[in-house]
């Protein structure tokens, strides 16, 4: 079963037997039509081929809870049977999210009766059964679940239960789905997060425990209140059942300088006490120099690598473990220089962009176009996935640790030339046209590099004449259980500077010892 394990003082997600990251990108949901979901369970089958050809690992797909419970009590599991058919043809992992709770538009159980219905209809249709969250001017909100109610968390809990089973019977053996989202980020009413009349459940029900529990701050009420009534429930629930890999992605940005999370609900210590089988909270990070009021972006970020450690070092929060669960999809490098910082400096599980046919902040230069052709900066993300993939499981071992180096330049597109010690040794990079470089210096003179469009040297006594014929420099990937060469990158010696260089012109991973 996939899990993590304690490796190099770290949580290591391990998959078949060995360290694993997800390289990934959401497919989309809204295109499964409430009461026609079995008519348009192939609506994104086009996806999981050019998924394949960009070099993703994962797909995340999204699984609403309206698809899975029909009826009160009736569960098809029809669509997770359909992805997981779909992945494993196209060689991919799943990362299913469950979306019962959908935090990113206005309410959270819906947005509307078609493709975005979240809970089951008979939810939505039924407040006395069923009551919704009330603001701080007593206004209940239809599209917004309260979770202060028993009802509603028990039909979920079920419904999730269920789920697992499903999950436990179908995949036991193939491990195609290797963790689950729960929900899609964590409101109270959605995404007007800045309004404090929104930043608390006021229902009766609610306002009794705000009371008993002595709360004064609804912020943090809000966070505990979700996380201990409604998540701890629900995940406890479900790992019982089939204990996957259970995470949250949270909103970026900030509410208060004392929560890590952007969103009234949500803050990542809070989760973490209260929830012991979520293993790690991801950040739903976009960047951009100018938001506009609609949420899209006037121009793009300068993205140095300060902006993009920004937000993961903000996630290193007690066990927590940083990882991207969404970020920018629009042009330029950005999410192809945060995947190399989030992988390898911070060890992160999952990096996956938003999303592979919808393009953001930047509208309309999607990943994959509707022939299912790719595009745009897709080309980009298949530079940086696929050189990772030549030899994931020693970068996801080594990541975050003195062993592994991450080599680019501050500001996208500037040459960049850099010498930094790695593991002791002095190892020098120079690149340009985005290039980018992990550096793993497994043992005394034995180097594994990651990268492309860039060049590594390194300086040694022994590159002189006849000590070079030591020298062993191979392009190779990790074939499961050995490395299998493809033959040797451009290098050379100067024997005058006793210096090594070997050029990684594209995507590609090399071994370099002597």
């Amino acid at each position: 079963m996939p899990h993590f394990e304690e490796a190099n003082g770290r949580k290591v997600l391990y998959v078949d037997g060995r360290p694993f990251t997800v390289l990934a990108v959401e497919i989309p949901w809204w295109d499964l039509i409430y009461g026609r979901y079995k008519q348009t369970e192939t609506a994104y089958d086009n996806l999981y081929p050019a998924a394949e050809k960009m070099g993703l690992n994962a797909l995340k797909v999204p699984i609403k809870w309206s698809m899975v419970e029909p009826q009160k009590g009736v569960y098809d599991f029809s669509y997770v049977d359909h992805a997981k058919s779909m992945a494993e043809r196209h060689h991919l992992k799943l990362i299913l999210n469950w979306f019962g709770h959908y935090a990113s538009g206005d309410g959270t159980i819906y947005r509307n009766l078609t493709g975005e219905l979240f809970a089951p209809m008979d939810i939505v249709g039924d407040e006395k059964t069923y009551p919704r969250a009330v603001d701080a001017d007593g206004i209940a909100h239809h599209n917004a679940a309260s979770y202060n109610d028993d009802a509603i968390i028990q039909r979920e809990t079920a419904a999730f239960r269920a789920f697992m089973w499903h999950i436990k019977h179908a995949d036991s053996s193939a491990h195609t789905i290797v963790m689950i989202q729960v929900e899609n980020e964590i409101a109270v009413f959605g995404s007007d997060r800045h309004n404090p009349k929104l930043w608390r459940d006021h229902s009766p029900a609610s306002n009794r425990l705000f009371t008993e529990k002595g709360f004064t701050d609804d912020l943090r009420y809000s966070a505990w209140n979700l996380s201990h009534n409604w998540i701890r429930r629900i995940t406890d629930a479900g790992a019982a059942v089939y204990p996957l890999p259970f995470f949250h992605n949270f909103v970026g940005g900030k509410l208060s300088d004392w929560m890590v999370g952007g969103s009234p609900g949500e803050d990542v210590a809070t989760y973490l006490k209260n929830c012991p089988n979520i293993l790690f909270i991801g950040v739903n990070s976009y960047f951009c120099a100018d938001w506009r009021p609609d949420g899209s972006c006037g121009r793009q970020p300068e993205a140095t690598i300060d902006e993009l450690r920004a937000p993961l070092s903000q996630y290193r929060v007690g066990r927590n473990l940083p990882a991207i669960t969404e970020t920018n999809s629009g042009p330029g490098p950005l999410a192809s220089r945060l995947a190399y910082i989030a992988v390898g400096e911070f060890g992160a599980p999952i990096f996956a962009p938003w999303a592979l046919t919808v393009s953001y902040p930047e509208a309309y230069a999607p990943y994959i176009l509707k022939d299912g052709s790719l595009a745009n900066v897709a080309f980009a993300l298949h530079d940086t996935y696929s050189s990772l993939s030549k030899a994931l499981p020693q970068v996801s071992y080594y990541a975050a640790t003195d062993k592994l180096k991450v080599f680019m330049a501050r500001i996208p597109g500037q040459k960049f030339s850099e010498t930094a010690n790695v593991n002791g040794f002095p190892v020098t990079v120079d690149g340009a046209n985005d290039g980018q470089v992990i550096v793993i210096h497994t043992s005394a003179h034995e180097f594994l590099l990651i990268g492309y469009r860039s060049a590594v040297s390194f300086t040694d006594p022994a590159f002189h004449w006849p000590a070079i014929k030591s020298i062993r420099v191979a392009k190779v990937h990790w074939a499961g259980d050995h490395w299998a060469e493809e033959g040797e990158p451009t290098y050379g010696v100067n024997q005058s500077n006793k210096t090594l260089y070997v050029e990684l012109d594209t995507p590609q991973a090399a071994r370099v010892s002597w």
